[in-house]
Protein backbone atom coordinates (compact mmCIF):
# COMPACT_ATOMS: atom_id res chain seq x y z
CA UNK A 1 0.00 0.00 0.00
CA UNK A 2 1.54 3.13 -0.89
CA UNK A 3 2.06 5.92 2.03
CA UNK A 4 -1.08 8.14 0.85
CA UNK A 5 -3.24 5.66 0.99
CA UNK A 6 -2.43 4.61 4.64
CA UNK A 7 -4.49 7.71 5.69
CA UNK A 8 -7.19 7.53 2.78
CA UNK A 9 -9.23 6.87 6.23
CA UNK A 10 -8.72 10.69 7.35
CA UNK A 11 -6.00 9.76 9.78
CA UNK A 12 -3.71 12.29 8.49
CA UNK A 13 -6.04 15.16 8.50
CA UNK A 14 -7.24 14.51 12.09
CA UNK A 15 -3.34 14.21 13.21
CA UNK A 16 -2.54 17.33 11.97
CA UNK A 17 -5.33 19.04 13.12
CA UNK A 18 -5.19 17.53 16.73
CA UNK A 19 -1.45 18.51 16.65
CA UNK A 20 -2.70 22.21 15.62
CA UNK A 21 -5.01 22.62 18.58
CA UNK A 22 -2.16 21.27 20.97
CA UNK A 23 0.08 23.69 19.40
CA UNK A 24 -2.36 27.05 19.91
CA UNK A 25 -3.41 26.06 23.07
CA UNK A 26 -0.12 25.71 24.69
CA UNK A 27 0.96 28.46 23.25
CA UNK A 28 -1.80 30.98 24.08
CA UNK A 29 -1.52 29.11 27.60
CA UNK A 30 1.81 29.99 28.03
CA UNK A 31 2.01 33.25 26.40
CA UNK A 32 -1.24 34.70 28.51
CA UNK A 33 -0.94 32.93 31.79
CA UNK A 34 3.13 32.10 32.19
CA UNK A 35 5.24 34.79 30.81
CA UNK A 36 2.96 37.39 29.98
CA UNK A 37 5.27 39.98 32.10
CA UNK A 38 8.34 38.61 30.71
CA UNK A 39 7.27 40.08 27.86
CA UNK A 40 5.98 43.10 28.91
CA UNK A 41 9.09 43.93 30.51
CA UNK A 42 11.40 42.49 27.21
CA UNK A 43 9.18 44.94 25.23
CA UNK A 44 9.98 47.94 27.89
CA UNK A 45 13.52 47.22 27.61
CA UNK A 46 13.83 46.85 24.51
CA UNK A 47 11.71 49.77 22.67
CA UNK A 48 13.28 51.77 25.71
CA UNK A 49 9.52 52.74 27.02
CA UNK A 50 8.69 53.82 24.28
CA UNK A 51 6.21 50.68 23.79
CA UNK A 52 3.96 49.00 26.02
CA UNK A 53 2.90 45.14 25.76
CA UNK A 54 -0.45 44.47 25.55
CA UNK A 55 -1.03 40.99 26.80
CA UNK A 56 -4.87 39.98 24.61
CA UNK A 57 -2.88 41.68 21.57
CA UNK A 58 0.82 39.98 21.99
CA UNK A 59 -0.58 36.60 22.69
CA UNK A 60 -2.48 36.45 19.76
CA UNK A 61 -0.08 38.23 17.30
CA UNK A 62 2.78 35.64 18.59
CA UNK A 63 0.42 32.68 18.70
CA UNK A 64 -0.98 33.57 14.85
CA UNK A 65 3.09 34.08 13.83
CA UNK A 66 3.89 31.14 14.93
CA UNK A 67 1.53 28.78 13.97
CA UNK A 68 1.93 30.67 10.26
CA UNK A 69 5.48 29.24 10.30
CA UNK A 70 4.39 26.05 11.07
CA UNK A 71 1.80 26.03 7.93
CA UNK A 72 5.20 27.54 5.65
CA UNK A 73 6.90 24.95 6.60
CA UNK A 74 4.32 22.02 6.27
CA UNK A 75 3.58 23.07 3.27
CA UNK A 76 7.60 23.30 1.99
CA UNK A 77 8.20 20.09 3.48
CA UNK A 78 5.00 17.91 3.41
CA UNK A 79 6.28 16.07 6.48
CA UNK A 80 3.94 13.54 7.82
CA UNK A 81 3.12 10.27 9.34
CA UNK A 82 4.99 9.90 12.39
CA UNK A 83 7.19 13.24 11.46
CA UNK A 84 4.83 15.55 11.17
CA UNK A 85 5.47 17.10 14.54
CA UNK A 86 8.63 18.40 13.38
CA UNK A 87 7.33 20.81 11.71
CA UNK A 88 6.80 22.78 14.52
CA UNK A 89 9.72 22.88 15.80
CA UNK A 90 11.33 25.48 14.48
CA UNK A 91 7.87 27.61 16.12
CA UNK A 92 8.49 26.07 19.76
CA UNK A 93 12.46 27.09 19.61
CA UNK A 94 11.35 30.72 18.90
CA UNK A 95 8.63 30.67 21.37
CA UNK A 96 11.56 29.78 23.84
CA UNK A 97 13.84 32.19 22.51
CA UNK A 98 11.40 34.89 22.66
CA UNK A 99 10.72 33.63 26.65
CA UNK A 100 14.75 32.94 27.62
CA UNK A 101 14.48 36.23 29.43
CA UNK A 102 17.03 37.07 32.80
CA UNK A 103 17.11 39.90 35.34
CA UNK A 104 20.28 41.33 33.73
CA UNK A 105 17.98 41.98 30.79
CA UNK A 106 18.85 45.58 30.79
CA UNK A 107 22.73 45.02 31.44
CA UNK A 108 23.29 42.57 28.16
CA UNK A 109 22.56 40.99 24.61
CA UNK A 110 18.72 40.29 24.55
CA UNK A 111 19.66 37.16 22.34
CA UNK A 112 23.03 36.36 24.05
CA UNK A 113 24.54 32.68 22.82
CA UNK A 114 20.93 32.52 20.74
CA UNK A 115 22.27 34.84 18.21
CA UNK A 116 24.58 31.74 16.71
CA UNK A 117 22.90 28.96 18.62
CA UNK A 118 19.32 29.57 16.48
CA UNK A 119 20.69 29.70 12.61
CA UNK A 120 22.92 26.56 14.03
CA UNK A 121 20.24 24.30 15.18
CA UNK A 122 17.95 25.08 11.95
CA UNK A 123 20.75 23.95 9.58
CA UNK A 124 21.14 20.86 12.21
CA UNK A 125 17.17 21.15 11.82
CA UNK A 126 16.88 21.30 8.02
CA UNK A 127 19.30 17.85 7.58
CA UNK A 128 16.39 15.73 10.29
CA UNK A 129 13.21 17.36 8.13
CA UNK A 130 15.74 16.24 5.10
CA UNK A 131 16.98 12.70 6.73
CA UNK A 132 12.41 12.39 8.10
CA UNK A 133 11.92 12.64 4.00
CA UNK A 134 13.63 10.10 2.97
CA UNK A 135 11.95 7.38 5.49
CA UNK A 136 8.84 8.14 4.80
CA UNK A 137 8.20 6.12 2.11
CA UNK A 138 9.15 3.27 3.63
CA UNK A 139 6.37 3.90 6.41
CA UNK A 140 4.44 1.03 7.93
CA UNK A 141 0.58 0.72 7.06
CA UNK A 142 -0.86 2.46 10.46
CA UNK A 143 -2.52 -0.36 12.35
CA UNK A 144 -5.07 1.87 13.47
CA UNK A 145 -7.05 4.86 12.54
CA UNK A 146 -9.11 8.02 13.52
CA UNK A 147 -8.01 10.53 16.25
CA UNK A 148 -6.88 6.90 18.47
CA UNK A 149 -4.26 6.34 16.19
CA UNK A 150 -0.84 5.58 16.69
CA UNK A 151 0.54 8.29 14.28
CA UNK A 152 -1.52 10.85 16.25
CA UNK A 153 -0.47 9.91 19.71
CA UNK A 154 3.15 9.76 18.40
CA UNK A 155 3.05 13.25 17.14
CA UNK A 156 1.31 14.58 20.26
CA UNK A 157 4.09 12.91 22.29
CA UNK A 158 6.32 15.16 20.45
CA UNK A 159 4.54 17.85 21.01
CA UNK A 160 4.79 17.30 24.40
CA UNK A 161 7.85 16.81 25.15
CA UNK A 162 8.66 20.26 22.97
CA UNK A 163 6.40 22.19 25.54
CA UNK A 164 8.63 20.66 28.27
CA UNK A 165 11.69 22.25 26.44
CA UNK A 166 10.20 25.56 25.94
CA UNK A 167 8.98 25.84 29.76
CA UNK A 168 12.89 24.68 30.83
CA UNK A 169 14.18 27.05 28.59
CA UNK A 170 12.32 30.10 28.91
CA UNK A 171 12.17 32.18 31.92
CA UNK A 172 10.95 30.08 34.90
CA UNK A 173 12.70 32.24 37.74
CA UNK A 174 9.80 32.44 40.31
CA UNK A 175 11.93 35.74 42.04
CA UNK A 176 12.00 37.33 38.66
CA UNK A 177 8.35 36.81 37.45
CA UNK A 178 7.27 38.31 41.21
CA UNK A 179 9.06 40.94 40.37
CA UNK A 180 7.90 41.83 36.83
CA UNK A 181 4.18 41.09 38.14
CA UNK A 182 4.50 43.88 40.81
CA UNK A 183 5.63 46.11 38.45
CA UNK A 184 2.80 46.23 36.02
CA UNK A 185 0.13 45.77 38.77
CA UNK A 186 1.98 48.98 39.93
CA UNK A 187 2.63 50.62 36.38
CA UNK A 188 -1.04 50.42 35.97
CA UNK A 189 -1.82 51.83 39.99
CA UNK A 190 -3.25 48.64 41.10
CA UNK A 191 -1.19 48.89 44.27
CA UNK A 192 -3.67 46.24 46.15
CA UNK A 193 -3.39 43.44 43.62
CA UNK A 194 0.28 44.36 43.82
CA UNK A 195 0.76 43.57 47.39
CA UNK A 196 -0.99 40.09 46.44
CA UNK A 197 1.86 39.01 44.27
CA UNK A 198 4.04 36.35 44.94
CA UNK A 199 2.58 35.83 49.07
CA UNK A 200 3.46 31.81 48.92
CA UNK A 201 7.14 32.25 47.37
CA UNK A 202 9.86 31.46 49.61
CA UNK A 203 11.90 33.12 47.84
CA UNK A 204 13.18 36.75 47.32
CA UNK A 205 16.02 38.84 46.01
CA UNK A 206 16.56 42.61 46.94
CA UNK A 207 14.60 43.88 44.62
CA UNK A 208 11.33 42.19 45.04
CA UNK A 209 11.87 43.57 48.75
CA UNK A 210 11.47 47.12 47.84
CA UNK A 211 9.02 46.52 45.40
CA UNK A 212 7.06 44.99 48.61
CA UNK A 213 7.66 47.86 50.89
CA UNK A 214 6.34 50.49 47.98
CA UNK A 215 3.20 48.31 47.41
CA UNK A 216 2.69 48.09 51.23
CA UNK A 217 3.28 51.62 51.80
CA UNK A 218 0.71 52.57 48.58
CA UNK A 219 -1.91 50.15 50.34
CA UNK A 220 -1.31 51.73 53.78
CA UNK A 221 -0.46 48.26 55.37
CA UNK A 222 3.14 48.64 55.38
CA UNK A 223 3.77 48.30 59.35
CA UNK A 224 0.84 46.20 59.56
CA UNK A 225 2.19 43.73 56.92
CA UNK A 226 5.71 44.11 55.57
CA UNK A 227 7.56 41.10 57.85
CA UNK A 228 4.26 38.59 56.70
CA UNK A 229 7.16 38.45 53.51
CA UNK A 230 10.59 37.04 52.70
CA UNK A 231 12.33 40.13 52.89
CA UNK A 232 16.25 40.21 51.78
CA UNK A 233 18.98 43.01 52.15
CA UNK A 234 18.24 44.79 55.29
CA UNK A 235 17.13 48.47 54.92
CA UNK A 236 19.56 48.95 51.94
CA UNK A 237 17.05 47.24 49.98
CA UNK A 238 14.68 50.25 51.35
CA UNK A 239 15.56 52.30 47.53
CA UNK A 240 16.65 51.59 44.27
CA UNK A 241 20.45 51.74 43.86
CA UNK A 242 20.76 50.44 40.04
CA UNK A 243 22.74 47.45 41.31
CA UNK A 244 21.56 44.96 43.54
CA UNK A 245 18.12 46.53 43.95
CA UNK A 246 16.71 48.12 40.56
CA UNK A 247 13.49 48.78 38.67
CA UNK A 248 12.55 47.66 35.37
CA UNK A 249 9.38 49.23 34.17
CA UNK A 250 8.51 51.20 37.05
CA UNK A 251 10.19 54.81 37.12
CA UNK A 252 12.14 55.58 40.27
CA UNK A 253 10.64 59.06 40.85
CA UNK A 254 7.37 56.71 41.46
CA UNK A 255 9.38 55.74 45.09
CA UNK A 256 10.61 59.14 45.80
CA UNK A 257 7.60 60.59 45.07
CA UNK A 258 6.39 59.00 48.34
CA UNK A 259 8.42 61.55 50.01
CA UNK A 260 8.48 64.11 47.37
CA UNK A 261 12.40 65.01 47.77
CA UNK A 262 15.38 63.44 45.98
CA UNK A 263 19.42 64.74 46.75
CA UNK A 264 21.35 65.09 44.44
CA UNK A 265 24.32 63.41 46.47
CA UNK A 266 22.95 59.45 46.32
CA UNK A 267 22.74 57.96 49.92
CA UNK A 268 22.31 55.00 51.07
CA UNK A 269 18.16 54.60 52.76
CA UNK A 270 19.09 54.65 56.10
CA UNK A 271 20.84 57.64 55.42
CA UNK A 272 18.10 59.50 52.78
CA UNK A 273 15.48 58.74 55.50
CA UNK A 274 17.29 60.34 58.32
CA UNK A 275 17.47 63.22 56.38
CA UNK A 276 13.82 63.42 55.08
CA UNK A 277 12.71 63.29 58.24
CA UNK A 278 14.85 66.17 60.10
CA UNK A 279 13.16 68.45 56.48
CA UNK A 280 10.09 69.83 56.33
CA UNK A 281 9.13 66.81 53.73
CA UNK A 282 8.67 64.41 56.64
CA UNK A 283 5.58 62.89 56.82
CA UNK A 284 3.64 59.82 57.98
CA UNK A 285 5.19 57.33 55.42
CA UNK A 286 8.95 58.91 55.49
CA UNK A 287 8.58 58.35 59.87
CA UNK A 288 7.20 54.70 59.24
CA UNK A 289 9.54 54.24 56.52
CA UNK A 290 12.77 54.80 58.97
CA UNK A 291 11.21 52.75 62.05
CA UNK A 292 10.59 50.36 59.54
CA UNK A 293 14.56 50.47 58.11
CA UNK A 294 15.69 49.71 61.75
CA UNK A 295 13.44 47.12 62.02
CA UNK A 296 14.89 45.46 58.75
CA UNK A 297 18.55 46.11 60.21
CA UNK A 298 17.23 44.51 63.32
CA UNK A 299 18.29 47.44 65.01
CA UNK A 300 15.61 47.38 68.37
CA UNK A 301 17.55 49.55 70.36
CA UNK A 302 17.41 52.65 67.71
CA UNK A 303 13.59 51.60 66.63
CA UNK A 304 12.94 51.71 70.49
CA UNK A 305 14.70 55.43 70.91
CA UNK A 306 12.73 56.47 67.62
CA UNK A 307 8.88 55.34 67.99
CA UNK A 308 7.90 57.67 70.75
CA UNK A 309 8.52 60.23 68.56
CA UNK A 310 6.18 59.36 65.96
CA UNK A 311 3.69 57.27 67.89
CA UNK A 312 1.88 57.09 71.26
CA UNK A 313 3.59 54.02 72.91
CA UNK A 314 0.28 53.03 75.18
CA UNK A 315 -1.98 53.75 72.06
CA UNK A 316 -2.75 51.19 69.20
CA UNK A 317 0.32 50.27 67.68
CA UNK A 318 0.59 48.54 64.54
CA UNK A 319 1.33 44.55 63.82
CA UNK A 320 4.99 44.59 63.23
CA UNK A 321 5.76 47.48 66.16
CA UNK A 322 3.89 45.83 68.93
CA UNK A 323 5.66 42.30 67.52
CA UNK A 324 9.08 44.66 67.31
CA UNK A 325 8.17 46.40 71.05
CA UNK A 326 7.50 42.57 72.53
CA UNK A 327 10.31 41.26 71.52
CA UNK A 328 12.53 44.56 72.86
CA UNK A 329 11.07 43.78 75.88
CA UNK A 330 12.11 40.17 76.33
CA UNK A 331 15.76 40.57 75.19
CA UNK A 332 16.63 43.57 77.40
CA UNK A 333 17.62 43.62 80.67
CA UNK A 334 16.78 47.60 80.90
CA UNK A 335 14.66 48.71 78.24
CA UNK A 336 13.87 52.22 77.41
CA UNK A 337 10.07 51.38 76.71
CA UNK A 338 8.13 48.88 79.14
CA UNK A 339 5.75 47.28 76.89
CA UNK A 340 3.41 44.30 77.86
CA UNK A 341 0.13 43.28 76.01
CA UNK A 342 -0.61 39.88 77.31
CA UNK A 343 -2.03 38.19 74.40
CA UNK A 344 1.45 38.85 72.83
CA UNK A 345 3.11 38.08 75.35
CA UNK A 346 2.38 34.70 75.48
CA UNK A 347 2.28 34.13 71.72
CA UNK A 348 6.10 34.96 71.82
CA UNK A 349 6.82 32.85 74.81
CA UNK A 350 5.12 29.58 72.97
CA UNK A 351 7.63 31.31 69.91
CA UNK A 352 10.43 30.37 72.06
CA UNK A 353 9.45 26.97 73.34
CA UNK A 354 8.76 25.81 69.54
CA UNK A 355 12.30 27.26 68.63
CA UNK A 356 14.35 25.40 71.87
CA UNK A 357 12.13 22.28 71.08
CA UNK A 358 15.29 20.53 69.27
CA UNK A 359 19.06 21.64 69.12
CA UNK A 360 19.34 21.21 65.74
CA UNK A 361 19.39 24.59 63.67
CA UNK A 362 17.62 23.43 60.46
CA UNK A 363 14.70 21.83 62.48
CA UNK A 364 13.96 25.03 64.91
CA UNK A 365 13.61 27.57 62.16
CA UNK A 366 11.17 24.83 60.08
CA UNK A 367 9.71 24.53 62.84
CA UNK A 368 9.07 28.23 64.13
CA UNK A 369 8.53 29.08 60.38
CA UNK A 370 5.45 26.86 59.83
CA UNK A 371 4.01 28.58 63.39
CA UNK A 372 5.15 32.36 63.32
CA UNK A 373 6.91 32.86 59.76
CA UNK A 374 4.86 35.66 59.45
CA UNK A 375 5.98 37.65 62.18
CA UNK A 376 8.59 39.86 62.87
CA UNK A 377 9.83 37.43 65.72
CA UNK A 378 11.23 35.00 62.88
CA UNK A 379 12.28 37.80 60.55
CA UNK A 380 14.35 39.10 63.54
CA UNK A 381 15.48 35.53 64.01
CA UNK A 382 16.11 34.71 60.64
CA UNK A 383 18.33 37.58 60.26
CA UNK A 384 20.11 38.04 63.50
CA UNK A 385 20.69 34.12 64.32
CA UNK A 386 19.94 34.66 68.20
CA UNK A 387 16.88 35.27 70.53
CA UNK A 388 19.73 36.60 72.94
CA UNK A 389 20.81 40.29 73.56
Amino acid sequence: MSNSGQYKDGTGIIMRLVCAIFFILFTTLYLNKYQPDILAVTQHVLSHGATHYNNVVGTILITLTLWLIQVAIYAGTRLNHRAHALTYLPSMLLLAVLTDVSPGLTTSNYLGVWAWLFPLLMVVYACVVWFFKQLEPMEPVAPSSGLFSRVTWINLLQLMIAAFVVCAIGCSDVVFHSRMRMESEMVKGDYHAAVGVGRTVAKADSSLSMLRILALTKDHALCEKLFEYPLVGGSDAMLPNEKTVKLMMLPEDSVYATFGIVFKEKMKPLTYLKHVNKSKYANKDSRDWLLCAYLLDCDLDKFAATLPLYYKVNGPLPKAFREALVLYNHLRKKPLIIYREPTMDADYEDFKKVYYQTSNAIARMSNVKDSYGTTYWFYYLSHSGSLRH
